[in-house]
């Protein structure tokens, strides 16, 4: 899964040295063989990438604004691509090739990212609850042109960091080797398990829709199963403390794991049984509710992630002294691109520095210089990608407020705005590259893949800008239906840099500060053989911001996958991703459902 700052984790592989392109048979990591036989670009692999990729945004849209965490979806794509069209293929004549796969893959994961390239999963929330009203088509155009700008600069480092460098990028890895076992296994093999997965995932999904329907629709469940008991004479029910009845944070526990679903329970530990109650005794905060409290505990919670984001930017500081060299590089070829793409790169930055005066107030130079930041900070992000698999959009899309802190003084929204195209260009980058990474693998065409990226940017802005716009008519931002952890940041991250500390709720900037501190500490920390013991501040970050049963409902579903890998290890780790998946589309799907009648019946 992928924090405000990263992307979802894949066991991390042995990164090449620089020098010249390994080949494929020799790249770390990779078991399977080359792909490049047979058809790639064609209107059912794309069709198919296309449709899943609108899933995959809903979900994202649905995920992102809940907990902060998106996924890629590569893996997914895969899965669900092979599932639909190999038999269907074997039944006409015309075998699904692993191109068409990939190109499926490729297509679906930009469509997926759209939510974050747009900036929904954050500045655009953070601009909403600063007063700044966007228009719909304003935000679609906005993301389309981010989007687009993203994986022109992942065709730009392509060359530099797969074929010179050959940078793992571990999620490329593991899809061209799903992607390979499942093409080349035999029929009785492969695609059996992965027709029995795609059965699974649809299957979870009906059951999460249903789920979702009675518990938002009828009123037949709660949202919330409260703990018993007070704290301080509070009630924890008041304070958040409960098990949610939510297929999908179920889900993301499964998904993301013990270590980051703890995390978030000592965030919510913190935040939500040890300061609540002291900050209502104090007289701090008036009235036990979600909204009074999370205007406080945001503080500290955003201090935490950004001082793991401070420094996680200084031990990339050789990433950015790389990425210079990647730049010269991509100077010297143009990095392979066709001339068409160039001539789309152009029309895309000419096109952001109107939209961004026009929308945001940011002038021409603001814009020019937020351009001029994008490619480094890009390909600080992609190099992340590379080696760790994770890559800090955020933290460059903070970085960047923190610049435009000092340019534009005092304004809260061009430096949210400035923020966004960092940010949003940077999450479209790094999912480029894995899915690149894939295709240099298999032998894909790198411009087919990046026709279909393109092509994906279009149809997710289509797709996600609608239903952010229903999400939001419907449940509100910054509620707990809704508490959009990313856009917290955003927003905080801008008052700081415009205001400093000074207008904060009483007490919060000290709550900040040591967050932030400890964040940092936490980070530094875990650069050893700590990591796996210590907690992940992003998480914990997450947990203060997040009402508490959002945490506790996370630390059931990742506990209950830890018990069915113990109990069956082979069967678990085939079924449960496809259990997840299933059970966060469904109750995305239905949210996004519900949410369109309940506008369609206000307007009636």
């Amino acid at each position: 899964m992928s924090a405000p700052s990263g992307h979802p984790a894949a066991p991390p592989e042995v990164a090449a040295g620089p020098g010249a392109p390994l080949p494929v048979a020799q790249d770390p990591g990779f078991a399977g063989a080359p792909a490049s036989q047979g058809r790639e670009w064609t209107v059912r692999a794309l069709g198919m990438g296309l449709l899943i990729g609108a899933l995959l945004a809903v979900t994202n849209l649905y995920m992102g604004m809940k907990t902060g965490w998106w996924d890629s979806g590569s893996i997914t794509a895969t899965v669900l691509g092979f599932s639909g069209l190999a038999a269907y293929g074997r039944r006409r004549g015309v075998p699904y090739t692993p191109l068409e796969n990939n190109l499926t893959q490729t297509a679906a994961s930009a469509v997926g990212a759209m939510p974050a390239a747009a900036g929904l999963l954050g500045a655009l929330p953070a601009l909403a609850l600063l007063g700044v009203a966007v228009p719909g088509w304003g935000i679609a155009a906005w993301g389309l042109v981010l989007g687009a700008v993203g994986v022109l600069v992942a065709g730009l480092l392509r060359r530099r960091l797969l074929e010179q460098e050959a940078l793992p990028f571990p999620t490329g890895i593991a899809t061209a080797e799903l992607i390979s076992t499942l093409h080349s296994a035999t029929p009785t093999e492969a695609p059996g398990t992965s027709v029995g997965r795609g059965r699974t995932l649809v299957g979870a999904g009906l059951v999460a829709m249903a789920v979702t329907w009675v518990r938002d629709a009828r009123g037949w469940l709660p949202g919330m199963v409260a703990l018993p008991g007070r704290v301080d004479g509070t009630a924890l029910g008041a304070l958040t403390w409960g098990v949610g009845v939510s297929p999908m944070l179920l889900a993301v526990g499964m998904m993301t794991g013990l270590q980051l679903a703890l995390s978030m329970l000592l965030g919510a530990v913190v935040a939500w049984g040890v300061l609540s109650p002291v900050l209502l005794r104090a007289g701090v905060v008036v009235g036990a509710e979600y909204g009074t409290l999370s205007a406080w505990l945001t503080w500290p919670g955003v201090g935490l992630m950004v001082g793991a984001a401070v420094v996680s930017l200084g031990a990339q500081a050789r990433d950015f002294l790389s990425a210079a060299r990647d730049l010269r590089s991509v100077g010297a070829n143009r990095g392979g691109l066709p001339r068409w793409m160039l001539g789309v790169a152009a029309v895309a930055c000419v096109l952001a520095v109107v939209l961004g005066g026009v929308l945001f107030g940011l002038g021409v130079p603001s814009m020019v210089l937020a351009l001029v930041l994008l490619v480094p900070l890009c390909a600080v992000c992609a190099r992340g990608a590379g080696q760790t698999d994770v890559s800090p959009v955020s933290q460059m899309g903070n970085l960047t407020q923190v610049v435009f802190g000092g340019v534009r003084p005092g304004e809260l929204a061009p430096n949210v705005a400035a923020g966004s195209v960092v940010a949003g260009a940077a999450a479209q980058t790094g999912v480029s590259l894995w899915s690149l990474k894939a295709g240099h693998l298999l032998g894909a065409s790198s411009s087919k893949q990046l026709a279909a990226q393109l092509v994906g940017v279009v149809v997710g802005a289509v797709v996600a800008v609608p239903a952010y716009l229903l999400l939001v008519d419907a449940y509100g931002l910054g509620t707990a239906a809704l508490p959009v952890p990313a856009a917290a940041q955003f927003r905080a991250v801008a008052e700081v840099s415009v205001r400093g500390l000074s207008g904060l709720p009483p007490h919060a900037g000290l709550g900040a500060l040591v967050g932030c501190a400890v964040g940092a500490v936490l980070t530094l920390a875990a650069r050893g053989k700590a990591a796996r013991w210590l907690p992940s501040p992003v998480a914990m970050g997450i947990g203060f911001i997040t009402p508490a049963f959002f945490a506790v409902t996370l630390c059931v579903g990742a506990g209950l996958a830890a018990l069915a890998r113990r109990w069956s290890p082979k069967l678990t780790d085939a079924q449960v991703p496809a259990v997840g998946s299933g059970a966060l589309v469904g109750e995305s799907l239905m949210g996004l459902i519900l949410a369109a009648t309940t506008a369609l019946q206000r307007s009636a």
